[in-house]
This record gives C-alpha cells, structure tokens and sequence, in this order.
C-alpha cells in the first residue's frame, strides 16, 4: 500500500494546497482520502459543522459523524450500513477532524497513519486559507499574511521534494538529512534534531539526524512527545523547543525536535510546519522497513538470490507477457552433487559460503536480462528469456562446467558438481509451476544417469516419476505386511570346495507388479530412507537363520550387504548388536559388505562407522572391488577383513590374459594387506580353475552354487560337503 500512496500523497498535497477556498481544499482533501484507502464515504467534521461530505449519496448523518471525530469507531450511515471508521484531527481541536468510513474491512496502522499526516497538511492547508482570507480583511496584516503564503508555498515545494525522494527509494539517510535541513531552512535556521529509538527494553533515543548548531540531545522532550503520542511545545532557557513524535508501522519511533529563539506563543505555526515534517519522517521510515521486508520475504539470505516464491513471480510475469508462441521461455532447474559431503564435514558456515560462490558462477553464465535463483537447500534455478532448448542446453552445459572448476572455501580447494535439467515452453498459457516441475523431473532423470549431465524434459519423464512414487508406496506396504523374503547363495572355499558361509540376498515378490529385482527397488528405498528398515529386518532374520544352520555347521558365517544410509545412521552400530544378541550369533560370524562407491561418498563419515562396527567384532567387506575410485592409501586405514572381486572381472567364459593379470593384481593386494578374497559371478570350471591357480581364497557363483530359499540350504550345505569329503 505504502509503494502507490507515497506517491498518491504527492497529488494530494498539490490538490490541497491550490485550493482557492476552504470548502475546495476540504472537497479535494476527502475525496483523495476516500479513494486512496478504499473507503467508502468521508468528511471534515469542523466548527461543529459537516463539510465536504463524500460518498453518502443522500444528506451526511451529522450526528453520527460528531460521534467519530470525538473517539467513535463506527459509523452508521443511512443506505450504506456499518461502516469502520477513523478520525484523524485537523490540529488543536480534538473535535476537528477528517472522518473516512469503509465498510468492509478495519484500517491498518499504516492507513490510520497516512490519514493523519493528510488531516494534518489539510488542517495547516485550512488555517493558511484563513489566514490569506484575512489578509483581504485586514490590510494591516498584509505583510505578514504574505510571509505566511511564502512560507506555506515553501512548506509545499520542501514537502514535495521530500515525497519524491521516498518514492525514488533515495537512501533512508539522505531521506533524513533532507527533512532535518528542509525543515531547518523552513523554520528560519532553526536547529532541527531527529531522535529514534533504539531496540530492547530501555528503548534508548540517539540522534539520527541533526541540522543547525549543535545542542545537547533533547532526550526529555523527545521521549515526552513519544509517551503523549501529540506534538509538543516547551520553553526553555534560551527560547522554545516543538517535538512531534514519528511513528514505524503505526509504533512510536522517535521524535522530530525543533529548537527556535522567542517565546511559545510566537511559534504556532512552526509546531504545525514540524508536524507535516514528522509525517514525512514517519513515511519514509515506514517504506523503508516495508521495503526491506519485501526484500527478506522475496530473497534468499545466504545468496542474495531471489527465492522460490519471487523467482515464480518473475517466471508468471515472464509467461503472461509472452505474445505468440514464437517466444519460448526456458527454465533451467540446476542440483549441485555432493553439496552434502562439503557442509557436513566443513561445516554449515563453509557450506554457506560455498552457496554463495555458487550463485556468483550461476550469474555469470546466464545473461544480465536472466534471472537466478535458490529454490532451497543445493537447489537452483534460471529463467532464460527468448531462449529456445539449444541455446538452455548450451547453458546448462556452461554451468555444469563452471561449477566442476574448483571452489576456495574455509582455506582449502573443494570440487563439487552439479546436475542440470531444462524445459522449455513456447504455450502462450504455460503455468509457471508447471515448467519449473518439467525441469525438476529432467534434472532429477540427469542425476539418476549419473553426475555432471544437461538434460531435457520428455513427456515420458512424467509417467516414469509416478512409477516411481508408487513403488515407493508399494515398498512401505511391502515392509509392513511382510512381502519379503531372503535367499542365501554359499561362499565357498576354492582350495577344497567347503562352504565358508552364506550371503543373504532380499527378494519381492510384490502382488501387483510380480517380481521386482532388488537392482530396481534397493535405489527407491535407498532414496526415500526406507533402506534403513529394511536393512535391519535383512539383518535381523538372516541372522536368526544362520544362528540355527550353525547348530549343525558350527562355522558358518553370515555376509549381510549394508547401504551408506545405514552405515552412517547414528544408531546402526546399536542395531547391529541387537540383532545379533537377539539371534544368538556371535559378532564374528557376521560380515558386512559394503561398496567402494558408498565408502568413497563420505569418507570421514564412513570411516568412522566402520572403526564403531569393527570395535563390535563383526567383519567388514568391500563389495564390487574395481569398479569404484578408492586410493590403495585410503584402503590401507579401512579396517576391512575382506575383498569381493566384482563380477566384471571374470565376465567372459575363458579369461583372457589381461583379465588374469587384473584379478592377479588384487589378490595380491589382498595377500599384501592381510585380506582374504571372494571372487564373485564364478559360471564355469575354467573360470574356478583359473581362480585357484591365482590364490583366490573364496568365491560364488551359479557354477557353485545358485542363491536358494532357506529351506533348502542344509541340503545344499551337505551335498557340497559331501562332495568335499570324496574328493579328500
């Protein structure tokens, strides 16, 4: 309201001021008033009389009105209704007041603050009318009616000048200077002393602006006019102080103190003038904060970016302008990767400076016409005007090399990425939420590809996201009611064919979708956080199970594969004991398997849990050995028991010689380390023969044994000890 009324206010103030007469000052004065609070009627009530009645369609009611300006905050009007009401007064006279009624809805401290300074200017604007009224009367007054007109028309041009600085947004300082020394200048070089009131419970007054010589802060007449809410007029021993208290938001802030040379009963007509000034110190302290909301409601604090709720504004204003469909607006919806990894082992002080960075780069990849954003979190955005889906994929694959370069954050060199997804509209009615959900949905298809991509929106994208939800509601349903079920596949010993021990392998069957490979639905519970669940009922049961095998294999062990969402869950260790004192099983039967990619995602984390989880006994394993990106320097602090030889490098049916010279190199690394080995996907004698030629120690495999239902187990575990015992 604040941003068109200041402006408002200066058509009012000329309105009022070229009135010729009283009654054409209070016509001008309530019909602006009406119209700039959206009311629907007004009056100055004046003299015990009604002028200027507005709206009322029929006779003003008198009475009613009388009863408002001396403190009534109703007001019933014939043919209208019950309509909220304010007074605001014209001067000195309680009684004397611009009244304005509104049906519908209160006034807001702003608006009951905007009418006073009007009633305020009108009732000065009124006495000045007089006062040249008498001066046709009254030659021997001339001379001072036309000082007082002169002082008046300056009063209005300083006034004015003040109004076009508010709406300008001129800094809030310059705004004060200009009404200290506007006011100063006016009062015939009067000092002038702008007080406000600091924070906190003592409310302590300092001066914020000050024009003229310097005297002592008047603190008591200051906070006198604060307390009485009315302006003051106080002699002292060198001449006359006026205070006129200023308001923030309808809220006593302060006071405007003048101190003038000569006696009360001389400066009438400066308390009035100090008055008007203090409305234009309220004006501009109120804007000033309203500005300043505006900007914290709209832009994010950490970047300075505009946030979700603006960067939607903007993205609307952008599409309804739009004129033809050969104007296409593009949105780019950019996640950073590994963001997490920074802020957590930094910091969250880092991670904000590191944000901060981030949004420097965004900016100088787009153009100045672009706007970007932060939607949240280590989410952005950018609004391509004009921009058809080459030149956004051009962008995005700017961007994305941009922020692969190296941050300096927290007095260390920290790489990061990010993932990018563009959609593109050239809909004359496209809805902003809608584009920016298609950027969503492709940035989201980007990053499941893999770091570091630029895609673009599919309508297929759409379909591919609701399946995506509604595994995940088939996954919790599944978890509650009990729909998975465990296979075991033997780890068996190369040198004499023996069975070390079992790995436990989940599998859904899911009424509805049938069978569901764990390769689909072990990422979605990963994803949503329902791995953590699950993984501890894997645990749990596959523990109970191999606790009952060991009563006839006394050293069958348990391999139980762990996500990096459960490794780094603070209470996984305690879980882990639980289930294994529930079991019966003791801690060293157990081995748990983990990724190098898991174990490379956060190091300091995953190191950590995995010093807590040897402490307990139980074994560590690292899964798909090769495939991943650790250092034979970090795999040398890991407390690891174990090597499981990923699949990939015993693919092929004969073994080439590079593939035994790879599978070669880690057995040997194990040897080094202490570790012993598992080669996995083992699918023909070749391949097992040319295993135990190069020393590996365990392996599995359909050629050994396929993952088979509990049930079934003791057999399998018997025939293959059967067959251990006639090979010896």
């Amino acid at each position: 309201m604040l941003n068109w009324s200041t402006h408002l206010l200066t058509e009012y103030f000329a309105a009022v001021n070229a009135a010729e007469d009283e009654d054409e000052a209070i016509r001008n004065a309530v019909e602006r008033a009406v119209e700039m609070v959206e009311a629907e009627v007004g009056a100055v009530v004046r003299d015990g009389h009604v002028h200027g009645a507005y709206g009322f369609g029929g006779p003003a009611p008198a009475g009613a009105l009388h009863a408002v300006a001396t403190g009534e905050g109703r007001l019933i009007a014939p043919g209208i209704g019950d309509l909220y009401a304010v007074a605001s007064p014209l001067g000195d006279i309680a009684a004397d007041a611009l009244v304005v009624g509104r049906l519908d809805e209160s006034f807001e401290p702003e608006e009951r603050q905007m009418l006073q300074g009007m009633a305020q200017v009108l009732g000065l604007n009124l006495r000045s009318i007089r006062v040249l009224a008498a001066e046709r009367h009254l030659r021997a007054e001339k001379e001072r009616q036309a000082t007082s007109a002169q002082t008046r028309q300056r009063l209005v041009e300083t006034l004015l000048t003040i109004q076009r600085a508010i709406s300008g947004r001129r800094p809030l300082p310059e705004i004060l200077d200009a009404v200290t020394s506007g006011a100063a200048d006016l009062l015939e070089g009067a000092t002038v002393v702008l007080m406000l009131a600091e924070g906190g419970t003592d409310r302590r007054l300092t001066i914020a602006s000050m024009h003229g010589e310097e005297i002592s802060p008047p603190d008591g007449v200051a906070r006198e006019a604060m307390t009485q809410a009315a302006v003051l007029i106080r002699p002292d021993a060198t001449g006359t102080t006026i205070a006129a208290p200023v308001r923030v938001t309808g809220e006593m802030a302060g006071s405007l103190v003048a101190h003038l040379p000569g006696t009360v009963e001389t400066h009438a007509e400066e308390r009035d003038q100090l008055a008007a000034f203090a409305q234009q110190v309220s004006l501009a302290l109120t804007d000033a904060r309203t500005v300043e909301a505006v900007r914290e409601a709209n832009h994010d604090p950490v970047t300075g970016l505009p946030n979700r709720a603006l960067f939607l504004k903007i993205l609307n204003r952008v599409l309804a302008s739009r004129g033809t469909e050969a104007d296409p607006t593009s949105v780019l919806f950019i996640d950073l990767d590994r963001f997490k990894v920074v802020n957590d082992s930094l910091g969250h002080d880092a991670g904000d400076q590191l944000l901060a960075l981030v949004a420097r780069r965004l900016r100088a990849c787009v153009r100045a016409s672009d706007t970007t954003a932060r939607l949240g979190g280590d989410e952005f955005a950018a609004l391509l005007h004009d921009s058809p889906v080459e030149s956004a994929t051009v962008v995005g694959e700017r961007i994305v090399a941009s922020i692969k370069e190296p941050f300096r954050v927290a007095g260390r060199e920290v790489f990061i990425g990010a993932s990018v997804g563009v959609a593109t509209s050239r809909e004359v009615a496209e809805r902003s939420e809608t584009l920016l959900h298609n950027a969503d949905l492709a940035m989201y298809r980007a990053k499941k590809d893999g770091p570091g991509r630029v895609l673009t929106y599919e309508p297929y994208m759409h379909a591919e996201v609701l399946d995506h939800l509604s595994l995940r509601g088939d996954l919790q349903r599944a978890l509650r009611e009990g729909e998975f079920r465990l296979q075991y596949q033997p780890l068996i010993r190369l040198a004499d064919g023996t069975p070390a021990g079992v790995e436990a392998l989940i599998r859904w069957h899911s009424p509805a979708r049938g069978f569901v490979s764990p390769v689909d639905f072990i990422p979605i519970a990963e994803e949503f956080g329902l791995i953590v669940d699950i993984g501890q009922w894997v645990l749990e049961t596959s523990a109970t199970q191999v606790a009952q095998w060991r009563r006839t294999y006394p050293d069958l062990g348990l391999n139980v594969n762990v996500s990096g969402h459960q490794l780094v869950h603070p209470r996984f260790a305690d879980n882990v004991m639980r289930a294994l004192a529930l079991a019966g099983l003791p801690s060293s039967a157990v081995t748990l398997e983990l990724t190098e990619s898991v174990l490379m995602s956060e190091p300091d984390l995953g190191k950590a849990a995995l010093h807590s989880l040897r402490a307990l006994g139980v074994q560590l394993s690292i899964d798909d050995f090769g495939t991943g990106y650790s250092s034979l320097a970090y795999l040398r602090e890991l407390p690891v028991d174990e090597l499981k030889i990923d699949r990939a490098f015993i693919a092929r049916a004969e073994l080439t010689g590079e593939d035994l010279a790879l599978v070669r190199t880690i057995v040997e690394l194990a040897q080094i380390l202490g570790l012993r080995t598992v080669a996995e996907g083992i699918e023909n004698v070749t391949q097992l023969s040319s295993l135990r030629a190069l020393g590996c120690g365990y392996g599995q495999g359909y050629h050994l044994c396929r993952p088979t239902d509990p049930a079934d187990i003791p057999a399998k575990l018997e025939s293959l000890a059967i067959v251990t015992r006639l090979r010896t």
